[in-house]
């Protein structure tokens, strides 16, 4: 594998690739969209079975507990929130459950194969996934049947470089890869896509923010719908969006030319620390490094002329989502 190659197979082709490491639950029972409904940031209340939403959990501060990916099924919701998480979240809405007809379990059992590419659509369809060029709604999803396995089939919604994930059991997954894999799919390493995911702007929690962040610092604006009913937390995301700003922003920097720090590396403002870069890549496209970092207002508000150092070289950046 080289990181070119695994860029091209990305940017124009398809190929398997690494999924980011995940956790899933499931939510069963009479209540499940409108208790969880109360939990997360996204609009998920009537959602048709094979539609989905990417939102955040937040507690009653606001501050983002996991994000989540949330799939409506026939008779139950799937989430997707990060690796690790499970325990946590289960907790956190189980003390919420007073008279709701809700259970929440996890599924441990479950895993995915990811293809990521632009032709993607078009080779799970070649494969006997047909439902894939149908899929063209952020996280829609529908039971397929490919090279003799019966999958899960999710649009991944995040910006950047299209992608399908295949919900299995985690015993049948590696098999699944090595005969997507033999079918002609090519695997590229985990460096390509942390670059195209920093590119494209999408951080990731436990990475790039966690649970001291509220909602907007992250840049992910359509992870939170300001239409819907309330939600835990909803008072203090609002009175941010309509009355001020956040005290942090997410940003994408770009590092000169031979210049690859560390993620972790300390970043200055003004002669003041500023945070740290929280992921760094080789570009895919420039002859530079990339990364993500929270920043604080005072250095966003100085934009355009504003540049952060880190490790006594001036860096560039810009907040998502402008």
């Amino acid at each position: 594998m080289s990181f070119e190659r695994d860029v091209e197979l990305l940017t124009t082709g398809a190929a398997l690739c690494e999924p980011p490491p995940a956790s899933r639950l499931e939510l069963m029972g009479f209540d499940r969209e409108r208790f969880f409904g109360g939990m997360v940031t996204a609009a998920i209340e009537g959602l048709e079975p094979g539609g989905g939403r990417f939102g955040f959990i937040t507690d009653v501060r606001g501050r983002i507990l996991a994000s989540a990916a949330v799939l409506a099924l026939q008779d139950r919701l799937w989430l997707e929130i990060p690796k690790g998480r499970g325990r946590t979240i289960i907790e956190h809405l189980d003390k919420y459950i007073v008279t709701d007809q809700v259970e929440i379990l996890p599924l441990g059992d479950m895993a995915s194969v990811r293809i990521a590419g632009p032709r993607s659509a078009e080779i799970l369809a070649d494969l006997g996934a047909s439902a894939a060029v149908e899929l063209d709604e952020p996280w829609s999803h529908t039971q397929v049947e490919l090279l003799d396995y019966q999958a899960r089939l999710v649009r991944d919604g995040h910006g950047g470089v299209p992608a399908f994930s295949l919900w299995q059991s985690s015993a049948i997954v590696p098999l699944m890869a090595d005969d997507l894999a033999e079918a002609g799919l090519q695997r590229v390493g985990r460096e390509a896509t942390e670059a195209l995911r920093i590119e494209h702007g999408h951080p990731l929690w436990g990475t790039d923010y966690d649970d001291s962040n509220l909602p907007q610092e992250t840049g992910i604006s359509d992870a939170v719908d300001y239409e819907k009913g309330c939600y835990l937390g909803q008072e203090i995301v609002a009175r941010i969006h309509y009355r001020g700003q956040p005290a942090r922003r997410m940003c994408r920097l770009v590092f000169a030319p031979k210049h690859t720090p560390a993620a972790g590396a300390e970043i200055e403002f003004d002669g003041r620390s500023a945070g740290t870069a929280t992921s760094v890549s080789p570009s895919p496209h420039e002859d530079a490094a990339i990364g993500l970092a929270l920043l604080p207002r005072r250095a966003v508000e100085a934009l355009p002329e504003a540049r952060v150092r880190i490790e006594g070289r001036e860096v560039r950046f810009k907040p998502l989502g402008t």
